[in-house]
């Protein structure tokens, strides 16, 4: 899909072409520097090696062929540089008329359109709370099935369950020793964790003294699980409801939304299968004592197992499990796995097996490695140190903070409209400060920077968009509509500014889904929002006799709004019509 800059661009690859002097295939354009007063440059150094003339003089050859047109508003060669700046009045035109055309779809492409990626994301464990050190997963994962889908990509969200294995075993063997907790909130997964670390920390000690008993009982009933034991399974779909039930309200208060929950457990089926496979492909062998292996597949990865030798699956079974339904299911085109960079080995392996087998899907896999999050002390979150922070908690905090911010931003709300609006302000400023900043760095909670009305954050964001409904509700009741006045009459530098900003939009989304980076698009949320900060400082929209200014102004400010909506939503922040 082709937007104003895409035609610009194409312009400007045309009128060099047009010259007879550069072939199309020669022609690589770049950004010039800010200070430049250009939106797009030809560096001509390699063209002028292959015609045998000096760079600054093939620009300045160029720039003497190609005159103004369509998009193109001037032309100009500094020294080995063709420099091209867009036409102010027709860019203005195009962008608003983009905006009011597409409306809430502005910035959406269709370059994906045909293709199918499955985004593997959140996976929490059953039986457990979700903490802090799930949101991450669960934030960029879900961000990134939204810019695929406005790429044009058929995106299907699974969330891979941990509901399998051996920690099951020890989950069950937890409560056939100490009883099953009976509460139904969050308070059962607490006493489920709480049984479960009593377990661990038991069988641990055991171990230590070479007593196994408690660490057979849990293989065992991981085993039973496996095999269908009546109350073995019937325990472990009692906690996958509780559990999914509880997170389910966190999902819906982060806006996530996720297509399947297929759990490791729905695979099981199809694990002797895999197993068959690995051995008769040769990639894996039965040891002396039964188990599966996997070695040499790869130089530089060690040794991995695909069952153990008392029959059990593990982790990198079920995943190849995973894999293999997904192709039947949905010929992906990409898989992305969402996961912690703790996990970088387990997924080499694993691809590299796929390889292996001869599954080409393998070198389509990507494994998105975020980072860790801190506390605002630098410490990492664990359970270990005492200062862990589960989800629901880390969400009714951030809605109890920004309800002060909200009470500072507007003392007009009604008491209703405070409590919704602190909601969107808090969980935005939440994944806010997970998305503006590259998935693989380690973040940090930082409620005073994360909450702040000022700077890089979702509530100064969520502010600048609230400022334009604030403006549109004002012109509405005075009988203004945002659908008319002369574009030709934006010709401020903030008015530029903002339409300019606008524009980038359409690629913002475009390099989101290329780099698989939010950051892009929360970058481009505060762009946006600098330069309608800018806008309403210096051009006022109601005030003044020119009814026709103040008309275009308007539907600038409305094109704004409508186009931080469109981003925000991106990033799975809600936009609040006030604050």
């Amino acid at each position: 899909m082709e937007y104003t800059l895409d035609r610009f661009a194409q312009q400007v690859r045309d009128a060099i072409a047009a010259t007879g002097q550069v072939p199309a295939a020669s022609i690589e354009l770049a950004t010039p520097k800010p200070s430049i007063p250009a939106d797009l440059a030809f560096p001509a150094f390699r063209a002028a090696k292959e015609l045998g003339m000096p760079p600054p003089q093939l620009a300045q050859h160029l720039a003497s062929q190609i005159a103004p047109a369509g998009l193109i508003g001037s032309v100009a060669a500094a020294g080995p540089f063709l420099n091209f700046a867009i036409d102010p009045v027709a860019l203005t035109a195009a962008v608003l008329d983009e905006i009011d055309t597409r409306g809430a779809l502005y910035g959406a492409d269709d370059h994906g359109t045909g293709k199918t990626i499955v985004v593997d994301y959140s996976a929490p464990n059953i039986a457990k709370r979700m903490h802090v050190g799930h949101i991450r997963s669960t934030i960029i994962g879900q961000s990134i099935v939204n810019i695929m889908r406005a790429n044009g990509y058929t995106v299907v969200g699974d969330n891979h369950l941990g509901d399998w294995g051996k920690q099951f075993g020890s989950i069950i063997a937890a409560v056939m020793r100490y009883g099953e907790p009976q509460a139904q909130d969050e308070t059962a997964l607490e006493q489920f964790e709480a049984i479960y670390t009593r377990y661990s920390a038991e069988m641990k000690a055991a171990l230590e003294q070479g007593d196994t008993a408690l660490d057979d009982e849990a293989r065992a009933w991981s085993l039973r699980l496996e095999q269908g034991d009546p109350a073995a399974r019937a325990l472990w779909q009692r906690t996958i409801d509780l559990t999914m039930g509880i997170n389910q309200k966190l999902y819906d208060r982060l806006g996530v939304q996720i297509d399947h929950a297929y759990g490791e457990s729905f695979y099981e089926p199809m694990l002797d299968g895999v197993i068959a496979e690995a051995l008769d492909t040769g990639v894996a062998y039965r040891d002396e004592n039964g188990a599966v292996v996997v070695a040499e597949i790869e130089e530089k990865l060690p040794t991995f197992l695909l069952q153990r030798s008392d029959g059990g699956t593990l982790y990198h079974t079920r995943d190849v499990a995973t894999i293999k339904f997904r192709v039947s299911e949905f010929n992906p085109d990409r898989i992305i796995y969402v996961v912690g960079a703790p996990q970088e080995l387990h997924f080499r392996q694993l691809f590299a097996l796929m390889r292996a087998m001869g599954y080409a899907v393998a070198d389509r896999c990507v494994h998105i490695a975020t980072g860790t999050v801190f506390d605002q002390h630098g410490q990492a979150l664990s359970t270990r140190r005492g200062n862990m922070i589960y989800l629901e908690a880390l969400l009714d905090e951030a809605t109890s903070r920004a309800r002060a911010v909200v009470d500072q931003a507007s003392k007009d709300l009604t008491e209703a409209e405070k409590i919704a609006i602190a909601e969107q302000v808090g969980i935005g400023a939440v994944v806010y400060n997970d998305l503006y900043q590259d998935v693989r760095r380690n973040i940090t909670l930082d409620w005073d920077r994360m909450l702040s009305l000022e700077g890089n954050s979702a509530p100064y964001i969520q502010y600048m968009h609230a400022r334009c409904r604030s403006i549109l509700r004002r012109a509405a009741t005075e009988g203004l509509r945002a659908d008319g006045g002369d574009s030709a009459l934006l010709t401020h530098p903030s008015e530029l500014a903002l339409i300019k900003t606008l524009a980038k939009l359409p690629a913002a989304v475009r390099e989101a889904a290329e780099r698989y980076a939010p950051a892009v698009i929360a970058e481009w949320c505060y762009d946006t929002a600098r330069a309608v900060s800018a806008f309403y400082r210096d051009c006022p929209v109601l005030k003044g006799d020119n009814l026709t200014l103040n008309r275009a102004r308007l539907r600038l400010t409305a094109a704004a709004a409508t186009a931080l909506t469109s981003g925000l939503a991106l990033l799975g922040i809600r936009a609040p019509a006030q604050m």
